[in-house]
């Protein structure tokens, strides 16, 4: 089984350098990289209340949006679309954080209601359950290991 210090590594060796090119945004987000989609069920960048309060001054039609607070976070995926990842850290909650070479950051949190994954990389995007690399599935409780490693080759019941 994968340590967490050879988990981290083999999630930089996977994202540092690299970059998306193509992302969605429905009830979660996901990265679009060469070889592998990094999904996430949040994301949150210190850029969304920015974004939000430009958006929200000189566009009315955000307040009857479903999910306003896509908007943000749209742009900021947006903002980061073609741009390499410079650095990648584990934070003590199990969280991603993301810095671009643009100096944006966002983090994949671990602490999203009411969920039973919060990010993964897998080879198309989807659910982490029908097969990933690595996963994380609550705080403390990260999956498989990049980039032989399958969390589905592991011992995996969440």
């Amino acid at each position: 089984m994968p340590t967490a210090l050879s988990q981290i590594d083999g999630i930089r060796s996977a994202l540092v350098g690299e970059f998306y090119s193509r992302f969605a945004v429905s009830d979660g987000f996901e990265f679009w990289f060469s070889d592998f989609v990094l999904s996430s069920r949040e994301l949150i960048s210190p850029d969304e209340k920015i974004i939000s309060s430009c958006i929200v001054g000189s566009y009315a039609q955000v307040e009857h949006t479903a999910n306003p607070d896509r908007i943000a976070k749209s742009a900021v995926m947006a903002a980061c679309l073609d741009i390499p990842i410079v650095a990648v850290d584990l934070l003590a909650d199990s969280s991603l954080l993301l810095t671009f070479t643009n100096q944006v950051t966002i983090r994949l949190p671990t602490d999203t209601p009411i969920v039973d994954w919060h990010w993964a990389i897998t080879e198309a995007g989807g659910d982490p359950y029908v097969g990933c690399h690595i996963a994380c599935f609550a705080p403390g409780d990260i999956q498989g290991g990049m980039p032989n490693n399958s969390c589905m080759d592991s011992s995996v019941n969440p």
